[in-house]
Order: structure tokens, then sequence, then C-alpha cells
């Protein structure tokens, strides 16, 4: 049975919205974990000397040198959980060089991105920093002063070997990309990490009767995505067609840019999840023939085309049903 990578345009011009691990429910009522966390590709750790001048860049304050306390606080300990005490914060910065959860290929079977399924699979440890004395539940605003606070200590410490970004409240999960330290350093982190979240990629079988319906409508109706191209009626113009490298191909979008003969030329829309060199941005030429989808946004902002969108939402549904 073959499959084929699909990404999924939520709206043109945004991250395409949330991926969530599924793995970690919370208990109704229960008080939930205010904490970053990242999955990391091979085991790290600081000290706490490390961590003091972290900490102190992070919050621009005075927390000692890790053996004694500084103006504005202290950090203490080391290994598995060591304390940071800031002004009137308390955080702990745990390290486990051990995955996050007890059998990662279970768990990451629940993760429909595809692309989020592939960095989980690739994690061996993790480490994060975790809001301490937190009493009752917390507003809008002191949620987002607790995150702005993590945020910054967490961007200190965050480094290549870190593969994902996940927050346990709220299950969320996202790529690290070259977006993600400053989102972290934001006023509202968890708003800007929103914003640099990738489009999804999900995985519907290729001979699947639906998907098969969609891509002959996307197919018979490309002369209407070709006139409103070439009159420029809209705007963000993509098409979703198989890319090639190496032995992997992904069904991907494009933002056109020329229509030229019985070629589509563009640039990929998304990150692929493993076409070599080839990123957002990359140029890159299709066959019209291999067309699999379009969609453009008209004048008044509304979107046309799209055919297989439908059904790969249905079947990502699906499969979070059955899991």
């Amino acid at each position: 049975m073959v499959w084929i990578i699909l990404g999924i345009v939520v709206v043109l011009g945004a991250g395409g919205g949330l991926g969530y691990l599924w793995w970690r429910r919370k208990k109704k009522g229960e008080q939930p974990l205010i904490a970053i966390v990242g999955l990391l590709r091979e085991p790290m750790s600081w000290d706490a000397a490390v961590l003091a001048r972290a900490a102190s860049r992070a919050f621009e304050a005075d927390l000692g040198d890790g053996n004694s306390e500084g103006e504005d606080g202290f950090v203490a300990g080391a290994g598995v959980g060591t304390i940071v005490k800031c002004r009137d914060r308390w955080i702990v910065v745990n390290c486990f060089p051990q995955p996050y959860t007890d059998d990662v290929e279970q768990a990451a079977e629940d993760i429909d991105d595809v692309r989020i399924r592939t960095l989980f699979r690739q994690h061996t440890a993790w480490f994060s920093c975790d809001a301490l004395n937190v009493e009752g539940r917390l507003s809008v605003a002191e949620l987002t002063e607790w995150y702005r606070w993590l945020g910054r200590l967490f961007a200190e410490l965050l480094d290549d070997n870190c593969l994902l970004v996940f927050l346990p409240e709220g299950d969320y999960v996202f790529p690290v990309n070259e977006d993600t330290e400053a989102a972290l350093r934001s006023a509202d982190p968890l708003a800007a990490l929103v914003e640099t979240d990738t489009i999804p990629i999900s995985e519907v079988e290729e001979d699947d009767p639906q998907m098969q319906k969609a891509v002959a409508e996307a197919r018979a109706r490309w002369p209407e995505f070709v006139s409103a191209y070439e009159q420029g009626v809209g705007e963000g113009f993509c098409v979703k067609a198989p890319v090639t490298a190496g032995d992997n191909t992904e069904f991907i979008w494009i933002l056109v840019t020329a229509i030229e003969g019985d070629r589509i030329y563009g640039t990929l829309n998304n990150d692929p999840v493993n076409l070599g060199k080839l990123k957002c941005g990359s140029k890159v030429s299709v066959p019209i023939a291999d067309l699999n989808d379009w969609i453009y946004l008209d004048t008044q902002q509304q979107p046309v085309g799209g055919f297989t969108v439908d059904v790969v939402q249905k079947a990502s549904q699906r499969k979070r049903r059955r899991g």
C-alpha cells in the first residue's frame, strides 16, 4: 500500500494550525502544568554555574554564580532538577537523559502530523522549564506573564539539539525552526509560537476513492486557476504536486511564479519532511500532468480550490478517532 504525504493549507500565507501530542492527556479539573519542554536529539545538561549565567541574561538580573546568591536571586542544584529563583518567581529546570514517554513508537503512532511524528521518533532526551509555586487557576494575563518568564529562560538554553517545543498546558507542539527563539523571547510566547507553526502534513492512501475524486476535479477545473492567475484575479496562487529528492517523494504545496508550456514553476510553500536540501522557499518546477490540487484567494479573500484539503482533514479525524 502506497502512502502520499500531503501538506494542508489552512489559510494561505499563515501557519497551518497547532499540532497535538495525544499521549499526555490531563485529568478533568487538574491544574495545568505551566512549562515549556524541549525534546532533544541527544541528552544534555547544565551545571548550576551555566544556568546562573543563562538565567541572569534571560532576566537581566544578578542570580549569583551557582554557588552563592546574587542580588536578585539564586540558582541551586544540578542534574535532574535545578531551582532558579529570580525576584518573586521560582522555576525548575529539568534534564532527563531518556525519552519523554515510555513507548516512543506507540506515542508516535498517535501523532497525525508526519513532520512532528518524524521528529518525535528522533528524540532521546528532554529538558523543561517549569513554573513553581503556582496556586489556583490563573487568568490569561497571569499565564502569559509566566510564559514570558519561561520563554526567556528556555530561549537561552535552546540550540540545534532541540527538535520540538512542547507546551503541556494545552498539549501544543511546535517544530523548532529559525523563528522559534524570537517567539520564545516575545511578549506573548504562545501566540508567537503559533505564528511559527508549519503547515501540518498528514497521510492519505494513494488509492483512496475520495482523494482520487478530489484530484480529478482539481485537474478538470485547472483552466479556472490558469485564467485567474494570468489575469491577476486573486493572490496566493498555489498548486500541490509531487516533488522528489533522492528516494523520497512528497506531495507539497508550491507558490506559483510562472506557468509555461507543460510545466509549473514556483517555490515550496512549506518545509518538506525529508527532501534533502529542499526547504520552504526553494525553487522547483513540476509537470502540469502531475497536478494534485490547486488553491488561491479571490478578490474577496475567499479560498478557491483546495479540493483535497477536506479529504485530508477527514482522514486525519478518522485516524484520531481510531486512536
